[in-house]
């Protein structure tokens, strides 16, 4: 959704893109989008890429979003910030980065806002990204879909997952099931959001449109994460590993 939002950025007439960046927590540790991979990026597009220290000791991470996009207006001339978000998290009543760029004087350009999430997809692959499953969770997937690529067999699989009636327990397909093949899950369990906009999924960019070169990483076997800050029980969650 990012590198969407790059392009759209890219190629809009009123935009002048001159850097990216991350707002991070103070010595957080980015498991399903690692800073090393983010740097490497940024590299690959012939960008410098900003980061936003968010004072681990804070009272308030809304006046530290604020104050660091003040930062950014006052040192280096930003007005705009696009982003890819596409719809509310959570329990948030307004897009988070339009919310504190009000305060901060910048404006906040949302062009995957309330988009189709099959039509983003679609998107991706026309315009000929690579792009891979960084971090997977459990029922909706499994550690074989770590690396694997968003194409057309994995989409179709996903579509699956996004149309799944909730019944009966059962197991996650892996990145190998058949299309064809009706999945059952715990109950409760929600339909897979297909841009993953719930958390069920999160991805890296490796090449695009944009990119000088491909960004080239060698990779270890995933890890599974276990007890982590929203971890359901019984939930299995799945990252990316870096040499």
């Amino acid at each position: 959704d990012c590198n969407l939002a790059l392009l759209s950025a890219w190629r809009h007439e009123r935009f002048d893109v001159v850097c990216l960046l991350v707002f991070r927590p103070e010595e957080a540790d980015f498991k399903a989008h690692p800073l090393p991979l983010m740097e490497e990026q940024a590299r690959c597009l012939g960008l410098p890429l900003h980061h936003i220290v968010l004072d681990k000791n804070c009272k308030s991470y809304k006046d530290e979003y604020v104050k660091g996009m003040t930062r950014l207006r006052e040192d280096h001339g930003i007005e705009v910030i696009a982003t890819g978000d596409m719809d509310l998290v959570g329990t948030m009543a307004r897009n988070w980065i339009e919310e504190c760029g009000e305060e901060a004087g910048i404006e906040a350009f949302l062009p995957l806002w309330k988009a189709d999430r099959a039509e983003c997809l679609e998107t991706l692959r026309k315009e000929r990204f690579t792009i891979i499953f960084s971090c997977v969770k459990s029922p909706w997937f499994d550690a074989s879909w770590i690396g694997r690529q968003i194409d057309d067999a994995s989409v179709n699989v996903m579509q699956d997952m996004a149309n799944i009636s909730i019944v009966v327990e059962g197991v996650a397909p892996s990145s190998e099931t058949s299309i064809d093949k009706k999945y059952s899950y715990p109950v409760g369990t929600k339909p897979l959001d297909l841009g993953g906009e719930r958390g069920e999924y999160h991805t890296m960019c490796l090449d695009g449109p944009l990119y000088l070169r491909r960004v080239e990483m060698d990779f270890k076997d995933p890890i599974e994460l276990v007890e982590q800050r929203g971890q359901k029980e019984g939930e299995r969650w799945w990252t990316i590993s870096i040499l």
